[in-house]
């Protein structure tokens, strides 16, 4: 009597089956974990164009630009009748009606020069420097002449070293001496925008901050457009 041969997988084609199957889960990981970077990314740079917008907004309908905000828990802005208490923060999300978070779910940066706050009579270049690094990593200005800008607003990026999430808790402090902690410091008067890099040997260390400003000159044609100024 002949015995007839099970039907199924021998162990060899399972095991070919298996890595076939894990080559593509991993393929599928990697390609889900890009695509949600990518939208991350595409909500950050819609979150700064927003801030942008809503700021100049204020401008337009108040003649000076918000202070930042009082604090994670507190989104309206840290002001004094005319003075703010501090000219670097938190975006002041309340103040101008937004969410004021970027893609990671972390508080949008924001630095003012201290005129701005105040009633609006004439446009200079601001107190904020802008650097950037060139390829052999020397920092360059990157504004006007002086390299120096009125408003500038910022997200931490995807790693979050020294932001704020939008619960109010704060994240951990970038690498001391590094480009990010430039963008994380208290005192908020220079700031760095340059390429991403995930090198922590590169100079100014690894950088993945996206930082956008307000340039005087669009200041200005908002202002005259709006009879703001002469």
């Amino acid at each position: 009597m002949k015995h007839r041969n099970s039907p199924g997988f021998t162990l060899v084609e399972m095991a070919e089956e298996l890595l076939i199957l894990s080559l593509l889960a991993g393929s599928l990981s990697a390609g889900l974990s890009s695509h949600l970077a990518r939208r991350a990314e595409r909500a950050t740079d819609d979150a700064l164009d927003e801030a942008r917008d809503t700021l100049l907004g204020y401008a337009l309908r108040k003649g000076h630009f918000p202070c930042p905000a009082k604090g994670p828990q507190d989104g309206t802005e840290d002001r004094n009748g005319s003075t703010c208490t501090r000219q670097a923060g938190l975006l002041p999300w309340a103040t101008l009606g937004i969410q004021g978070v970027d893609g990671w779910s972390h508080r949008l940066r924001y630095a003012i020069t201290p005129a701005y706050t105040r009633n609006i009579t004439s446009v200079d270049d601001g107190t904020i420097e802008i650097v950037t690094r060139n390829l052999d990593g020397a920092e360059l200005k990157l504004t006007t002449a002086g390299g120096l800008t009125p408003v500038v607003i910022l997200s931490h990026g995807p790693n979050g070293l020294g932001a704020t999430s939008a619960d109010g808790n704060r994240l951990p402090a970038p690498q001391p001496g590094s480009d990010e902690a430039r963008n994380a410091d208290d005192n908020g008067r220079l700031f760095v925008s340059r390429s991403l890099s995930e090198n922590p040997g590169a100079p100014g260390g690894a950088f993945d901050d996206r930082v956008t400003w307000i340039s005087p000159n669009l200041i200005a044609h908002h202002l005259i457009g709006a009879n703001r100024l002469p």
